[in-house]
Formats: structure tokens, C-alpha cells, sequence
């Protein structure tokens, strides 16, 4: 039973620790009131926090509509002048509406230019990075963050968006590529699912509905943490979601795991605070998605809010080892015996150590394979809730290669090189 899954997005290559101290500044109370004895503010002062706080109500005005469900005032401040525009602003808001949120809202960060857009729309123009932050309701565990750039230009004395994609090449990997953000959807959901199709697809989301509560079901007996959290499954006729790039004709993963963060790289830190992840289902692979995939992959959100410092070759070992267990239930051990020996046959000799962060999804090797192994291996030596907390410590805290080995040593005996090692030597008891 052949498995080909995607990678798992939120588990960054080489990514540093960013847990810097920020200095303390010290305040020395001003000896007069502001401003007194001052000259006032300049008229250009004065129309930039005008221009803030009016665009602050556009938001805020944005946020409420989504929430009590009202098309007229989310359409209120779109321009009437662009057809096109206020289209797909429809669509959007009955994306929203139809996912239904917790919580929504909406906020600027800076100010950005650029030429072509302000050649476009004229000299009011305004670009700015807004940050959309929100909570799916029985989804998201927390609140969490994309980020969208919108053009507004001043006409007839009011603030108006008049483009909501000029900054998109400037914003980070996935923003305003979200689910929403790419067509008319329709909505399926499950007691911890929440899938995302193409409108009129409705026979593929109840699918993968079923299939999805099948993985939750296998995630939850294969891999020991206490995880209770839902799932969200994009399954569109795109080639790019999110994170994910299934642009390219070599592309054989069949879905990816990416990151949502409550708060974004750079933010607060450089590295961002990870909430969960949203799986993406590779447009060509829609018509095979079934529990086995599923299961690989909600694995990793299973343990995406652990921190995302573990090597790959433990992010993937432990999702594959997880699905292989189902393959094991379904069609008993001697599939999965015949797998592990073709791993120790072919893959081992193809390699010189465990498959390293950088460069794990371009290996022309068999690295998943590898991976499993590698995890296989350890669950046999130590018992899978003791590799669990392996897991979840090197997700946590192994922010480099010799906190990696520092943790593995501690609780395992081995570094990397040592386990490399002894698998190669590796005689599994059938």
C-alpha cells in the first residue's frame, strides 16, 4: 500500500531560538502637560490620525458585519465603482458568514507603498497591512492571526477600498490565500472536523468528513497525547492554499500541514507563537484521501502547538508511524513488515546519517521512510509514551542542533550519530 503525504509546513527548518529579553525603558514624567507651550499639530499630523481613524471604523465596521451578518454594511465602504471588486467581496462575506467565527476583528499595522498601485489609484492613496485576527468556532483552540493588504483611497470626503491584493507580494507565505479568500466554498462539518470544498462539491466534503473522523479516531489511539482539538481540512481545486505550493508538476505530496500562529513571525518574536495547523489536500490527490492520509496528517496538527523545534525526521517519523499503525490495522503485520525491510533493504544504504532539516523534502531518498524507522526503532526500545515526551521536549525546546542532542541524549542515550548508528544495525523482531 503505497502512501505518499505532504510535508509538514509549521516545522521550520534550522529556526532560532528568539528568546531575547526586551530592554525596559525608563519613563521620566514630563514636568509640563503636552503640547503646552508647544505649537498645535501640523495639518499633515492632523489628516494622518484623521485618516487612521477613520479607517480603524472601516474596520471595526468590517468585523461587525461578518458578525451580525450584514452584506449592506460590509459592502458599505467597498467602492462603488468596481464591479469586480465588490464581487468578490460578496463571496467573501458569505465565506465568513458560512464558516461562522468565535471571534473576528480587524486592525492596521503600517503603512506601506507602493508605485504602481499609488500610479493607479491617485495621490490619496493608502496601502496598509491589516491583521486579521479570528477564532473558528469549535476549530481553533485560540485565536490566531493572518495578515491582508488593503488599498483605500479618499473620494467625495470618505475613505473608501478601492483593492485588496496590491500588497499581496510583499506579505508573508500564505497571506490572503486563505480558504475564504479564493472562491465561493461550502462548509461540511463533523463532531471535530470543519472541511472546506469548492461550492456544489458536496458529495467530496461529506467524504472527507467521514475519512477525516476516522483519522481523529486513529490519531487518538496511536499517538499518546491528550490532544482533544478539531480539524480543518481545505480540499479546493487550487493549487495554492495557504502555505502550500502544489504549483509544480514534480509536486508529489498529496496534502500539507501549515502553521496558523496567534501571533505572526515577527510580531512579537521572530519565530511567532504557533497555534494549531489547517491541512491542504493537493487538488490532483482530492479523489484519494482517506484515513491513512489523514491520519499523517493530523498528526502533525495534533502537535503543532508544542513549538515546531523538533528535526523533521521525528515530525515525520511520528505522523507515518501513526498512519502505518492504521495500515497495520487494516491489512495486519505482514504489510508493514515487508515496508520495514524494503526500508532496511534499499532506504538505510542510501543515507549517511538521519535525514537532516535542511533540504528533507527535496531528498530524492527515501526520507519518510527513514524517519519511521528511526521512530519504530525508538518505540521499541523505550515504549511509545516515553517517545511521546521525547517529542513534545525536543518540540519545545530543541532550538538548535546541540539542544537536539542534549534532550535525545538525556532521554533516550543517544545523540543523533549514536542512533544513526544503531539503526543501521537494526533487526526487527517479527
Amino acid at each position: 500500500m503505497a502512501l505518499v503525504t505532504g510535508g509538514v509546513a509549521y516545522a521550520v527548518e534550522q529556526r532560532q531560538d528568539d528568546a531575547r529579553s526586551r530592554p525596559t525603558a525608563t519613563v521620566t514624567p514630563p514636568t509640563t502637560r503636552p503640547n503646552q507651550g508647544t505649537k498645535p499639530p501640523s495639518k499633515t499630523a492632523a489628516a494622518i490620525a484623521a485618516r487612521r481613524v477613520a479607517i480603524d471604523t472601516i474596520l471595526l465596521r468590517r468585523a461587525k458585519a461578518v458578525r451580525t451578518v450584514d452584506e449592506r454594511l460590509f459592502l458599505q465602504d467597498v467602492d462603488p465603482a468596481n464591479a469586480k471588486l465588490r464581487q468578490a467581496q460578496k463571496v467573501l462575506f458569505a465565506n465568513l458568514v458560512e464558516i461562522g467565527f468565535q471571534e473576528i476583528g480587524y486592525s492596521q499595522a503600517e503603512e506601506r507603498f507602493d508605485a504602481a498601485a499609488a500610479r493607479e489609484h491617485g495621490p490619496s492613496t493608502y496601502l496598509v497591512r491589516v491583521l486579521m485576527r479570528y477564532q473558528i468556532t469549535n476549530v481553533d483552540l485560540t485565536p490566531v492571526t493572518t495578515e491582508l493588504g488593503y488599498t483605500y483611497v479618499s473620494r467625495g470626503g470618505r475613505w473608501i477600498l478601492a483593492d485588496d491584493d496590491d500588497l499581496d507580494k510583499d506579505l508573508g507565505p500564505g497571506a490572503h490565500q486563505e480558504a475564504w479568500d479564493l472562491g465561493r466554498i461550502e462548509v461540511h462539518r463533523g463532531p471535530r472536523v470543519l472541511v472546506l470544498v469548492e461550492k456544489g462539491d458536496t458529495q467530496r466534503g461529506r467524504t472527507i468528513v467521514a475519512e477525516a473522523t476516522e483519522a481523529l479516531t486513529e490519531v487518538s489511539a496511536y499517538w499518546p497525547r491528550r490532544w482533544r482539538g478539531s480539524v480543518l481540512i481545505a480540499a479546493l481545486d487550487e493549487t495554492e492554499v495557504r502555505d502550500a505550493r502544489f504549483s509544480d508538476e514534480d509536486v508529489e505530496s498529496a496534502a500539507s500541514a501549515g502553521s496558523t500562529f496567534s501571533s505572526l513571525p515577527g510580531q512579537d518574536t521572530a519565530d511567532g507563537t504557533v497555534a494549531g495547523a489547517y491541512i491542504v489536500i493537493n487538488p490532483k490527490e482530492r479523489d484519494r484521501v482517506d484515513e491513512i492520509l489523514l491520519s499523517h496528517e493530523i498528526t502533525h496538527v495534533a502537535t503543532a502547538d508544542l513549538g515546531g523545534y523538533e528535526p523533521l525526521w521525528l515530525a515525520e517519523g511520528a505522523a507515518e508511524y501513526v498512519s502505518w499503525r492504521g495500515i497495520e490495522a487494516i491489512s495486519g503485520p505482514g504489510e508493514v513488515g515487508k515496508w520495514e525491510q524494503e526500508i532496511i533493504d534499499d532506504a538505510l544504504p542510501a543515507l549517511l546519517a538521519l535525514p537532516s532539516d535542511a533540504g528533507f523534502y527535496q531528498n530524492t531518498a527515501d526520507v519518510y521512510g527513514v524517519s519511521w524507522l528511526a521512530v519504530r526503532f525508538l518505540v521499541s526500545r523505550l515504549g511509545l509514551p516515553a517517545v511521546e515526551e521525547l517529542y513534545e521536549d525536543l518540540a519545545r525546546h530543541g532550538t538548535d542542533q546541540a539542544s537536539r542532542d542534549r534532550i535525545l541524549l538525556t532521554r533516550t542515550g543517544f545523540n543523533e550519530a549514536s542512533l544513526w548508528m544503531y539503526l543501521k544495525e537494526y533487526e526487527p523482531q517479527r
